[in-house]
């Protein structure tokens, strides 16, 4: 690390745009170790690259994929979520135009992020066991045909909004 000057940073990036191999040591290791330690980074460009990796080399084992989403349950007006916060919300006569309006809706959310987390937990549960048959617990994927048929793979990822 010592002999890594600002020259040879400089030096370094140059051969990066020009898209030819570090010349010198000493940055090359620095590289691997910012890229090693970035992979353990939630949200980092490298933990990201080995997330595609894996796709793609699922995508090899078990052929292309067929299906392609993006679950991203809403949580600001659903009767569910206002549960979660405390509200009394009685479902089995749920009528929309009762309760709450939708600025207190949005305010119970902002309150505590916790019942945001709660419900978006419970409704990707709840989506995975219906649609795809995949009761998903910490250690293990139990799979029966679901809606959708067989589910051969399944990779998850959960995109961090800060």
């Amino acid at each position: 690390m010592s002999s890594i000057t600002l020259e040879k940073l400089e030096q370094a990036r140059i051969e990066e745009e020009k898209n030819i191999p570090i010349s010198d040591p000493a940055v090359r290791l620095l590289r691997k170790h910012i890229h090693a330690t970035g992979g353990q980074v939630m949200g980092s460009d490298q933990l990201r690259y080995q997330l595609q990796s894996q796709i793609w080399s699922t995508s090899i084992y078990v052929n292309p994929l067929s299906l392609w989403i993006t679950i991203n349950p809403c949580d600001l007006h659903d009767p569910i979520a206002q549960i979660f916060t405390g509200e009394q919300i009685n479902m089995d006569d749920f009528l929309a135009t009762l309760g709450s309006d939708k600025h207190k809706r949005a305010q119970n959310i902002a309150d505590d992020p916790y019942p945001a987390s709660h419900f978006f937990h419970f409704m990707i549960k709840t989506i995975l066991k219906t649609l795809f048959g995949m009761d998903v617990t910490k250690f293990q994927v139990k799979v029966e045909v679901g809606v959708l048929g067989w589910v051969l793979a399944y990779f998850r990822t959960v995109e961090s909004q800060g």
